[in-house]
């Protein structure tokens, strides 16, 4: 367990009853995307999904090149594409264009560890509606997180937190890939908290945000070991409603869940 891997805990699991939140804090874009220890192990992942299936994980609409040029230079290369940057960075990332109203719309980007959705069906979505289906998201958060994003200052950047279960381990859960699923009874030991580290900055010269998801997948026995995160974890499970639960794939092991932090 690392340092940033505990004050996620912490900020995930709080010691309150659950509820869907866009929740963001200043940040550090820079630091986001640097490369941390894994960087050449992560990227040789990054490469296979590209390789195995580039139309589920690569996207560039012509409309994005110039948001993408800019993204280029941020990054420090001299020139390229998505899939340089791809190939560059650790997390994933994707490129908003502003659109009809304050929204903003998805159309550029390189998702290589999908969090069991299809990206390639999301080109030309507003960020709120990328998820969908989230139960209650777009009815209580969409025209907020479309506020937020056309307020988002120029060279800014903000941080938040989303996280769900899962019964594997790998980064790249695409759908195509079909990978475990959790089932009754929980196994502990093949169950993990995937959580998606965000960050969304303002580019400031075409106006686009670029939007960055690094992952953090941690076993649920780790979790266990950590009394307050797993008193918020539980809690959070407890108060959860049914719609949300079965989107976090909880719904199968939802009683085994309870009665393992509890215990």
């Amino acid at each position: 367990m690392t340092t940033s891997q505990q004050s996620a805990w912490e900020r995930l699991f709080p010691d309150r009853d659950f509820s869907f939140s866009f929740g963001t804090r200043p940040a550090d874009a820079r630091a986001f995307f640097a490369e941390g220890e894994e960087h050449d192990a992560l990227l040789k992942q990054r490469q296979a999904a590209l390789d195995e299936a580039p139309c589920c994980h690569l996207f560039e609409s012509p409309e994005a090149a110039a948001a993408v040029t800019e993204s280029i230079r941020w990054a420090g290369l001299e020139s390229g594409d998505c899939r340089q940057l791809a190939l560059h960075w650790e997390p994933d990332f994707l490129i908003l264009l502003p659109g009809p109203g304050e929204q903003f719309l998805f159309k550029a980007g390189a998702v290589c560890f999908p969090s069991s959705w299809r990206p390639e069906e999301k080109i030309g979505l507003p960020l709120h509606a990328i998820h969908t289906p989230v139960p209650t998201l777009n009815e209580n958060l969409g025209t907020h997180i479309d506020k937020f994003l056309s307020n988002l200052k120029p060279g800014t950047s903000w941080q938040r937190f989303n996280w769900g279960l899962s019964g594997s381990p790998d980064l790249n859960q695409h759908p195509r890939l079909n990978k475990r699923q959790l089932t009754a009874p929980l196994t502990p030991e093949k169950t993990w908290i995937r959580i998606e580290d965000q960050i969304l900055l303002r580019l400031p010269d075409t106006g686009a945000v670029l939007f960055g998801i690094r992952l953090v997948n941690i076993s649920l026995v780790d979790i266990k070991k950590q009394p307050q995160a797993c008193s918020g974890l539980h809690r959070a499970i407890k108060t959860m409603p049914g719609n949300i639960a079965e989107y976090k794939s909880i719904t199968p092991v939802h009683d085994d869940l309870l009665q393992f932090l509890r215990a």
